[in-house]
């Protein structure tokens, strides 16, 4: 019997037992001393402070100290790297550092603990899982003390490989890879990352699936180009603008100026006026075929989501490239770096995901074996009306927003119009819009995920002034088992298609004994 055991024991004996009994008597039923036995009972009437103390004697609220304190260490502790000293002082705000040891060397041993139980659970519900299907990745390296690679499945958020590397090269990415891939069984159709030579080849020759250029990054050249250049320019027209307001008015007010000066300053403040709304109409121009270039690359068009192609997705972007060109050049924005013809250069291999989707899709309503009217209903009324809510879920951008909201609402229309809508049964229908579902999360134009967990990384290494491999082995766990999207399911459920024991409970359920306060807490 440790000591906590002999402590649960001698409370039920002296609290919760209807009549009284004596210390001896008690030491002899606990088995244990009476000087023991004393010193417990004396210790509970000393921890006896506060109105929810003797709360945390009973077994339940000791069980639920565990939860606490799992809780805290796991939420702040790891995820959030809190010092350990700022959570001992959490711990001795809310009064119970006379019932568990809260000092930071306690914590740490517990955040030792828990780190152990989050890889065995690791060990023991990642490997032997395999993907069933194709996936799509996208890969990246971040840098701190140390790089890290990373590489997600995009359409569940599963970190498939984040480990630190001396260098990024393509036979590191491709040895890195390559195993954690067939770790995992997955088998991607097509990888989308930025151009960095090692990832084209990565993707090409390594993994030996389709490369598709990030749009994000595609989109920032755009703006690396344009978007300071415009704010510049009508900061600059706005601040002389002011400044001859301003000198105008000081010119009338000294009733020492002659009229014709004053009416030479007001030509001169109309004039800046004029070429301030003149900048602004062109960066609003910009905005605009900026947007543009997003709305292009989609299956189906945005206005009465029509299926498109490949080669209607690049004619379109080819045009937003021109329109940003003749901006550049009415505006005198010089690109230095030629960064608009980087990004043409990219466009047909952006534009291939159309194909290599709309590919995937017909090759997967196989599966159901319908006739072509069914089948024509499933991926061109169906499919949309499941898509673009997709879409505006994931746009945050006001203008795209209205449009994307037209497009649902047209989308949604084409499908209740269509006449074999009304005679798919309930079940069939769930089912089809499940599928609808899956298919629409394999759509991925961007690394964003990738970019995301970078973030992440970023704030966890300012935190604790570095990531130790161990904390960034569970940080992958706890991403993959333990962080839930709105619909409850963690990216383990969605990459493997079946359910997984709760970490938190794992944790929970695998945590020994609390720590001991210090001395005069529980014995004295």
């Amino acid at each position: 019997m440790n000591i906590r055991e002999k402590y649960k024991a001698l409370f039920k004996i002296f609290f919760k037992q209807n009549k009284k009994v004596t210390v001896r008597e008690a030491a002899a039923e606990a088995g244990t001393s009476k000087s023991s036995a004393q010193r417990y009972r004396k210790g509970v009437e000393r921890r006896n402070l506060y109105p929810e103390s003797f709360l945390w004697e009973t077994e339940e609220g000791y069980n639920w100290l565990i939860i606490l304190m799992c809780a805290v260490l796991y939420i702040f502790g790891i995820r959030n790297a809190v010092g350990m000293e700022t959570i001992s002082e959490f711990f001795k705000l809310i009064r119970l550092d006379k019932h568990i040891g809260v000092s930071p060397s306690s914590l740490y041993n517990l955040i030792s603990e828990i780190e152990k139980s989050i890889l065995e659970y690791k060990e023991k519900y990642e490997n032997g899982n395999n993907v069933v299907g194709q996936s799509v990745v996208g890969a990246d390296e971040t840098f701190f003390d140390k790089m890290i690679l990373v590489m997600i499945e995009l359409s569940s958020g599963y970190i498939i490989l984040e480990e630190p590397s001396e260098d990024r090269t393509y036979e590191t990415w491709k040895e890195k890879s390559l195993r954690a891939l067939k770790n995992l069984g997955i088998k991607p159709l097509y990888m989308v990352s930025d151009n960095a030579k090692a990832l084209v080849k990565l993707g090409l020759k390594g993994i030996g699936c389709n490369r598709i250029p990030d749009l994000f990054h595609a989109m920032n050249e755009i703006v690396k180009v344009m978007g300071s250049r415009f704010a510049n320019k009508a900061a600059s027209t706005h601040r002389k603008l002011t400044e001859s307001i301003y000198a105008l008015d000081l010119l009338i007010e000294s009733d020492k100026c002659s009229d014709e000066k004053i009416m030479k300053m007001q030509i001169q403040i109309e004039d800046l006026k004029s070429e301030h709304e003149y900048i602004i109409d062109g960066q609003a121009k910009y905005h605009k075929e900026l947007h543009n270039f997003t709305k292009n690359v989609h299956p189906f068009s945005i206005d009465g989501s029509i299926p498109r192609t490949s080669e209607d997705v690049q004619r379109s972007l080819l045009i937003v490239i021109q329109s940003h060109k003749k901006l550049a050049e009415e505006f005198e924005i010089k690109d230095n770096k030629n960064k608009f013809n980087k990004v043409e250069k990219q466009i047909p291999d952006i534009a291939e995901l159309i194909d290599i989707w709309w590919a995937w899709s017909k090759e997967s309503i196989l599966q159901f074996d319908l006739d072509e009217e069914k089948a024509d209903w499933l991926l061109y009324y169906l499919l949309p009306s499941i898509y673009w809510p997709t879409q505006l879920k994931r746009t945050s951008s006001e203008a795209l927003c209205d449009e994307y909201k037209n497009a649902v609402e047209q989308s949604q229309k084409n499908l209740e119009n269509h006449p074999l809508t009304s005679t798919i049964l309930d079940d069939e229908m769930e089912k089809y819009r499940n599928w609808a579902d899956w298919m629409v999360s394999k759509f991925q134009r961007t690394s964003s995920a990738v970019e995301g967990r970078n973030g992440a990384l970023s704030r966890m290494n300012h935190n604790q002034r570095s990531i130790p491999t161990t904390r960034l082995k569970v940080s992958t766990v706890i991403h993959n088992f333990g962080i839930k999207r709105r619909d409850g399911t963690t990216s383990a459920e969605r990459l493997f298609g079946k359910k997984f024991p709760d970490l938190f409970q794992w944790i929970v359920e695998r945590m020994g004994d609390l720590p001991l306060p210090r001395s005069h807490s529980l014995t004295s």
